[in-house]
Order: C-alpha cells, then sequence, then structure tokens
C-alpha cells in the first residue's frame, strides 16, 4: 500500500505493521534503517494523524467453528433502499456493508453458522423488506487476500 502525502519511511512503516500489527520498534527500525525512538514517533505521530486509526486481531472465519462467510448482492428500488440498508446495518450476521454502483446497489459481507443460517437471514430480508429487485448469496470459498472481518 501506498498513502500520498506522506514520506515514504512512513509508507514502509505502515506496510510492515500491515504484515504484523505487533513487530516491535527494534525490528522495525531495522528494516527501515530508522532507530527505534525515531520509529516509536513517527509511529506517534501517524496515530495522532488518525492516518493509524488502531490494531486489530484478525479472525479467519473459514476457520473459525461454527462460522461460514458469505456476500449478499441487493439491489432495491430509491423508495426501499434505506429501510433495505438500515436491515443489513441493524443484522448480527452483517460485519462489512457496501453501497457500490448500480441503481441502488448494496454488498454485504456477513457471517452464519452455516448454510441454513445463511439462507434464513437472505430469506428474512427478502420477504420483510418490500422493493428488492435482486438479491443473491454466495458462500465464500476462500480468502484469497486480506480479511473478511474488518474492524468496527
Amino acid at each position: 500500500m501506498y498513502i500520498n502525502g506522506i514520506n515514504q519511511k512512513d509508507n514502509e512503516i505502515i506496510n510492515l505493521l500491515l504484515e504484523d500489527g505487533r513487530m516491535s520498534y527494534s525490528d522495525i527500525g531495522e528494516r527501515v534503517g530508522l532507530s527505534r525512538t525515531a520509529v516509536k514517533n513517527r509511529i506517534r505521530v501517524l496515530e495522532e494523524k488518525q492516518i493509524i486509526a488502531g490494531y486489530k486481531a484478525v479472525i479467519n472465519p473459514q476457520e473459525a467453528p461454527e462460522m461460514m462467510t458469505f456476500l449478499v448482492n441487493t439491489e432495491t428500488s430509491p423508495e426501499a433502499f434505506d429501510n433495505v440498508k438500515q436491515k443489513f446495518a441493524e443484522a448480527d450476521e452483517t460485519i462489512t456493508l457496501i453501497q457500490t454502483t448500480g441503481k441502488c446497489h448494496l454488498t454485504a459481507i456477513c457471517v452464519a453458522a452455516d448454510m441454513k443460517a445463511m439462507k434464513t437471514f437472505v430469506n428474512d430480508i427478502y420477504k420483510t423488506v418490500d422493493g428488492i429487485s435482486y438479491i443473491n448469496a454466495s458462500a465464500v470459498m476462500d480468502v484469497i487476500k486480506g480479511s473478511v472481518i474488518p474492524e468496527k
């Protein structure tokens, strides 16, 4: 990742933290050619500017017992969009909700215990919110890059 507006060393530090958020200041310093103190000060400034907004554990739902990940793509009428968005946003199953280009289009990344729970969740939304013109759910087979569970 490269962030415009910050220098190369700060970008290198951020990329190392993205790889391992628990990497020590000393280890980062060795990798980027700075002292431990210089790394600590740079990270503090990046945190103060909210460029680094926090640190988290990354959970792999594909390996977690009793958990499956699925995507739900939904298209609605303009009148129904806010209701559908609210329904997904309030659902415990929804971990990420994204509005994308298209006619009132939402993509939700969700988790459920199993295929039956996924089907129940999708059917509940489809049957209880008027104005949905398209809904499709797909189980995630593997996460090749990144994470499907972001920080809250």
